[in-house]
């Protein structure tokens, strides 16, 4: 059986539109788990009131994961993970901004039992800013293949969420479909069925991640463990656009630091490291972290922390800075002061609400 984790919060029309497309799936031996992060705009009475209609009698669930404190989307993952009914062997990971085209849980059913022991990656398309409801009417119709024709065909950001097709073109480009490696940067939980023993075998999220890079993290765990893949292009969802708050942006790169710290090395040798330099954002003060090679620095009557590649720095209002980014002393002479006028200029490290 399929079990279906979805975390969510605040995201209460987004849901409505995947538990339609769930709802109208050609097969219905799977069962729904929402983990909710603590909403307040109606997620428990609608999911509770939806899971009585047809076709959801006890097979959609919704589940507290307490008052939000910040996102948590690891932790909910997990929550939902060991609330599965029992016989679950697929774990479907969905987020609750996506919509399924109906042969979707079919597609995932049939290719677990080839492939039993392999991560299933379904592609993904952001679609652009769009009235709901044209999203709405095309699930209903049954159309949402039309829909998709509306995909943009170059990747771009708008106010923070992706628009256009998915991503990880390496996983999707292959002419062969067969089981590979795992690629740490693959290990996306949009669209993914997981073998619920190796979830758990790899010790499923690390709940110290909140928001970004949780799944890439639990990603490098399994390919370090020898895990494989697999690419399922006729697997494809459709992702429904929405802004994402500036703070959820911040998030992310305080949980990429700690993805860097934690598995830095295997990154690089992977040949992964360029790709996630590309992403730091560098006006935030925990990548000059002394575990990531950053330093501090005096230089012009100043105190600096300083880049690993020094090709970045950023001020320092007091010495108490030191000890938060595991620097052991003031930095007389630890960088030159050539490299420090070269290195682009970040502002001052700021308090993070």
């Amino acid at each position: 059986m399929i079990g279906v984790v979805v975390p969510t919060y605040n995201r209460r029309q987004n849901l409505e539109l995947l538990l339609d497309s769930l709802a109208r799936q050609t097969i219905q031996d799977f069962h729904v788990i929402i983990t909710d992060d603590g909403s307040t705009d109606g997620t428990r009475e609608f999911v509770e009131l939806r899971a009585r209609d047809h076709p959801w009698q006890n097979r959609l669930q919704w589940i507290s994961c307490g008052p939000h404190q910040g996102t948590r989307i690891g932790r909910a993952r997990n929550i939902g993970t060991a609330n599965l009914s029992a016989g679950t062997r697929l774990l479907l990971m969905l987020d609750s901004d996506l919509v399924l085209r109906p042969e979707a849980l079919a597609l995932y059913a049939d290719a677990h039992v080839r492939h039993s022991r392999h991560v299933l990656f379904g592609r993904v398309d952001w679609l652009p800013p769009m009235d709901r409801s044209a999203v709405a009417a095309a699930i209903a119709e049954g159309t949402l293949h039309r829909l998709r024709r509306l995909v943009p065909p170059k990747s771009e950001r708008v106010a923070g969420t992706f628009t256009g097709p998915e991503l990880r073109t390496n996983l999707f480009v292959r002419h062969v479909h067969e089981p590979t490696a795992m690629d740490p940067g693959w290990a996306l939980s949009l669209n993914v069925g997981w073998p619920l023993d190796l979830y758990w075998a790899i010790g499923g999220f690390d709940e110290t991640f909140r928001y970004g890079y949780s799944d890439m993290e639990m990603g490098a765990r399994a390919s370090e463990a020898g895990a494989r893949c697999l690419a399922c292009p006729g697997l494809w969802a459709l992702h429904v656009w929405h802004p994402k708050p500036a703070e959820m942006l911040v998030e992310m790169q305080f949980d990429l630091d700690r993805y860097i710290r934690r598995h830095g090395g295997y990154l690089r040798r992977a040949g992964f490291g360029h790709a996630l330099e590309a992403e730091i954002d560098w006006t935030l003060w925990c990548h000059y972290h002394a575990e990531r090679g950053g330093a501090p620095a005096r230089w012009q009557g100043r105190l600096w922390a300083v880049s690993a590649d020094r090709r970045h720095r950023l001020a320092l209002p007091g010495q108490v800075w030191f000890d938060r980014l595991g620097y052991d002393g003031p930095g007389n002479g630890d960088v030159a002061g050539r490299d420090l006028a070269r290195a682009a200029d970040h502002g001052v490290a700021a308090e993070l609400s």
